[in-house]
């Protein structure tokens, strides 16, 4: 075995953010943040993917114009938004825009009534891909895939079932 090659370890976000999107390698790629996200304009420039970027407080009239693309990005949005509004924000790109997405989400940054609890996100069926902290600082990342978000399951299958015959005749 070759000890030599070695993975190197992601230490940013930056870095977490970008491996992201190189397992994804999305062709066409939304951000919805109230500033630009230079890891997505550095990695669409990089990879011939196109950038379409909402920076709006309320972004919710602008998305109606936008198309379904491969990829979405949420970044120093949800922090401004209540919690109602961010559920709904990302359920939208979620359900109509995208079947993989990534929320950069900074606790500290949001006011304290505005603030969402660890699992806001995980009830939403994102999974946690990072936590950062430096100087103070706190930043989470989580990522929701279609394809990766109710994984198979050994035991829905006809083997296991009472009358396995009827698996698939009958819907109750």
């Amino acid at each position: 075995m070759n000890t030599a090659i070695a993975s190197k370890a992601i230490e940013t976000p930056q870095e977490k953010l970008a491996a992201i999107l190189d397992s994804h390698q999305p062709r066409s790629l939304l951000t919805v943040s109230l500033n630009p996200v230079p890891v997505a304009q550095h990695w669409c420039d990089d990879h011939d993917c196109e950038l379409i970027s909402i920076q709006e407080l309320d972004p919710f009239k602008q998305l109606e114009a936008v198309r379904r693309v491969d990829m979405a990005v949420v970044a120093d949005q949800l922090e401004y938004m209540n919690q109602k509004d961010g559920e709904a924000l990302l359920g939208l790109l979620r359900n109509l825009h995208t079947d993989s997405m990534v929320a950069v989400y900074q606790p500290r940054l949001a006011p304290e009534k505005l603030r969402w609890p660890h699992n806001g996100f995980l009830a939403l069926g994102c999974r946690e891909e990072g936590h950062f902290a430096q100087d103070g600082r706190e930043l989470d990342i989580y990522s929701y895939d279609l394809d990766d978000y109710n994984f198979r399951r050994q035991w829905n299958n006809p083997r296991f079932w009472a009358n396995p015959e009827h698996w698939g005749k009958y819907w109750w």
